[in-house]
C-alpha cells in the first residue's frame, strides 16, 4: 500500500514538473514572438515572462532552469567579450577611454551620491546599484550600430570602442565589489588568463584534427569550458562573469576567422540559454512587492541615471562627432539592459540588496531601455551620410 501511494505521489510531482516545463517553455516562446512583432530586445519579455511565471502559477523550484540560466549568464559574457575587439580599442584608445569612463562614472557618481546620503543605503548597496545603472550593454550597442550604418565608419567604430571601455569598467567594478583584491587571488588571476591565453590556440588545433565530424564539436569545446569556469570561479573567488567575459576576448580573433562556429554558437547561447537568465531574472520579481515607494525609487533613481548618462556621453562625444551622432550616441549608451541585470541578479543573490531595490533597479533597466529605444525609433532619418562622411574609415 506505501509503495503504491509512492508511486502514485511521485507520478503526481514527475506530471506537475512536466507541465511546468512546458508552461517555462511556452512563455519563453511566446516572449520572443511577441519581441519581433513589437520590434524590441527579447530580453525585455523574456523578463515579464518570468515575472508572469512567478506570480500568477505556483511553481516549485525548477533546477534544470536555473542551470540553463547560469549558461545563459557566461554565454552572455562571452559575447560581449567576443564582441569586443582588442585591435579596435587600441586604435581608437584615447578617445574610446574619454568617452567610456565619462559615460561610466558621471552616472556612477551621482548616482551613488543619492542613493548613500540621500536614501542612506549601506556603502556595498550603493556601489552594486551605482554600477548596474552605470553601465551600457555592449551586446545591444553593436546591432543598434549596425542598424544604423555606422559600424563601418570611423565614428561608429568609436562608439563601439567606448562601449567596450564601459563594459571593462563595469565587469572589473563589479568583480571588485563582490571578491575584492587580494595576492592570491591577483595569482590564480594571472594563471587563469594564461590558460585562458593558450586555449584558442589549443582549440584551433583540436578543431582543425575534428572539422570532419558530425557532433559540433567545437561548440561542445566552447560551451564545456564555459560550464567549466562557473564552477572553478567558486573555488578562486574570481567572478564568473569576468572569467567568461575574459575567455570571449582570447576567443574573439579565432572567431571572427570561424564566422560558422559563432554563428552556430550565437545560436545556442542567445536562441537556447540566454532566455532562461533573462527569465530567471524575471522569475525573482514579486508584484505583490510593488508600492508607491519603490515606483518614487524607480523614477528618482531611473531619471538621474538617464539624464547622467545621456548628457555624459553627449559631453564626451561633442568634439569628436557633427550633429546628431553624439545626441544618437547618448540613448546608445543608456541600452544598459544585460550588464545592468547580471548585477542586480548578483546582488539579490549575494544579499547586497533586498528584494524591494531588486524589483526597482529591474523596472529603471527596463524602462530606460525601452524609452531609448523608442527615442532612436523616432529619429530614424537623422543621421545622414552627409554627417558621416568625414568619418568613413
Amino acid at each position: 500500500m506505501f509503495s503504491f501511494l509512492l508511486k502514485l505521489y511521485l507520478k503526481k510531482v514527475n506530471m506537475k514538473l512536466e507541465i511546468e516545463s512546458l508552461i517555462v517553455v511556452g512563455l519563453i516562446i511566446i516572449a520572443a514572438i511577441l519581441a519581433l512583432e513589437i520590434s524590441f530586445s527579447p530580453a525585455i519579455f523574456e523578463i515579464i515572462a518570468g515575472t508572469i511565471a512567478a506570480n500568477f502559477f505556483h511553481m516549485s523550484d525548477l533546477k534544470w532552469a536555473e542551470f540553463l540560466a547560469n549558461i545563459g549568464l557566461l554565454g552572455l559574457m562571452f559575447f560581449a567579450g567576443l564582441e569586443s575587439d582588442v585591435e579596435l580599442l587600441r586604435k581608437n584608445f584615447l578617445k574610446a577611454l574619454f568617452i567610456g569612463l565619462s559615460s561610466f562614472l558621471i552616472p556612477f557618481v551621482s548616482v551613488f551620491v543619492v542613493t548613500k546620503f540621500i536614501f542612506l543605503y549601506s556603502l556595498k548597496a550603493s556601489l552594486l546599484i551605482s554600477i548596474a545603472l552605470s553601465t551600457t550593454s555592449l551586446a545591444l550597442v553593436y546591432p543598434l550600430l549596425k542598424d544604423k550604418n555606422m559600424l563601418h565608419l570611423s565614428s561608429g567604430q568609436t562608439l563601439l570602442a567606448g562601449a567596450m571601455v564601459v563594459d571593462i569598467v563595469s565587469m572589473f567594478s563589479l568583480s571588485f565589489l563582490f571578491e575584492g583584491i587580494n595576492l592570491e587571488n591577483i595569482l590564480f588571476l594571472l594563471v587563469l588568463l594564461i590558460i585562458m591565453f593558450i586555449l584558442p590556440k589549443f582549440g584551433e588545433k583540436l578543431f582543425s584534427r575534428y572539422k570532419e565530424n558530425h557532433i559540433e564539436f567545437p561548440v561542445r569545446f566552447i560551451i564545456a569550458i564555459l560550464i567549466a569556469i562557473g564552477f572553478l570561479s567558486k573555488e578562486i573567488h574570481i567572478n564568473e562573469a569576468v572569467l567568461a567575459f575574459a575567455l570571449g576576448i582570447f576567443f574573439s580573433e579565432f572567431l571572427r576567422e570561424n564566422e560558422l562556429l559563432e554563428k552556430k554558437l550565437r545560436a545556442v547561447i542567445f536562441g537556447f540559454v540566454a532566455p532562461f537568465f533573462f527569465f530567471k531574472a524575471g522569475y525573482s520579481i514579486k508584484l505583490d512587492v510593488i508600492n508607491m515607494k519603490i515606483i518614487l525609487l524607480s523614477i528618482i533613481l531611473g531619471s538621474i541615471a538617464f539624464g547622467t548618462k545621456y548628457i555624459a556621453t553627449v559631453i564626451a562625444t561633442k568634439p569628436f562627432f557633427k550633429k546628431t551622432v553624439y545626441k544618437i550616441a547618448g540613448l546608445f549608451f543608456n541600452m544598459r539592459l544585460t550588464f545592468g541585470i547580471v548585477a542586480s541578479v548578483f546582488g539579490l543573490e549575494f544579499k547586497v540588496i533586498d528584494i524591494n531595490t531588486y524589483v526597482s533597479l529591474l523596472l529603471i533597466i527596463i524602462s530606460t531601455s525601452l524609452i531609448a529605444s523608442i527615442l532612436m525609433k523616432r529619429m530614424p532619418s537623422e543621421i545622414t551620410e552627409e554627417e558621416l562622411e568625414d568619418f568613413i574609415l
